[in-house]
């Protein structure tokens, strides 16, 4: 799992803001867990879910949005019904063939041998699009998130994105700088992946 676009600026803020180094006292750390991101995705388990449109699979992919910073954490979200336990959090499906790859360095002398694109053989399913009108959340600085999503949001050549913001004075969910988590198809424990593609399931959805 990754997290993207990491705000140097809230670090420095935190590291020059006044503070009590005079008196002797300790500032706080911006992480409260050194090992971890800022903000990370954790693996919960997998289950049945009820589809909330006839295209998804019966099986789910619970996560945890974990908040690993000090400073309050604001995701979108909606309401999945009383069926699944957690809430809706809008999500982006994006094929890995869409990501910007990582720069190769080469020793002196070294063959400069570029590795073959990886071949994307089933497309990516749809993720959940926030509308015009949503709700928000606040995920405190220690806490966490518990949210679901169909299953097959995660595949071996596509991973699920979840855009947050930080809950700042004056700004908004929508505007001013965002930043963004992953959750890859390794991250899931190898026993809970599926072999292939995730049937759809063939009964009606309900909500």
């Amino acid at each position: 799992m990754k997290t993207f676009f990491l705000p140097f600026f809230l670090c420095i803020a935190l590291s020059t803001a006044p503070s009590g180094a005079n008196d002797g006292t300790k500032k706080p750390d911006f992480l409260i867990d050194q090992s971890k991101d800022y903000v990370y995705l954790k693996f919960d388990h997998v289950g049945d879910r009820e589809p909330l449109s006839p295209d998804e699979p019966t099986k789910g992919l619970w996560l945890r949005l974990v908040n690993n910073c000090r400073i309050p954490i604001v995701v979108a979200i909606f309401d999945t019904g009383t069926v699944n336990a957690g809430v809706g959090v809008f999500d982006e499906v994006v094929p890995l063939a869409a990501k910007r790859p990582l720069p190769i360095f080469h020793l002196p002398g070294q063959a400069k041998s570029q590795p073959k694109p990886a071949t994307v053989k089933e497309e990516p399913p749809e993720g959940y699009s926030p509308p015009d009108v949503f709700s928000t959340t606040i995920v405190s600085p220690g806490e966490n998130l518990l949210f679901s999503v169909p299953l097959n949001h995660v595949g071996p050549t596509w991973s699920l994105e979840i855009r947050f913001y930080f809950e700042v004075a004056r700004v908004s969910y929508g505007t001013g700088p965002y930043s963004v988590v992953s959750f890859y198809w390794q991250d899931i424990p190898e026993k809970f992946r599926e072999s292939g593609p995730v049937p759809v399931s063939p009964k009606p959805a309900t909500r």
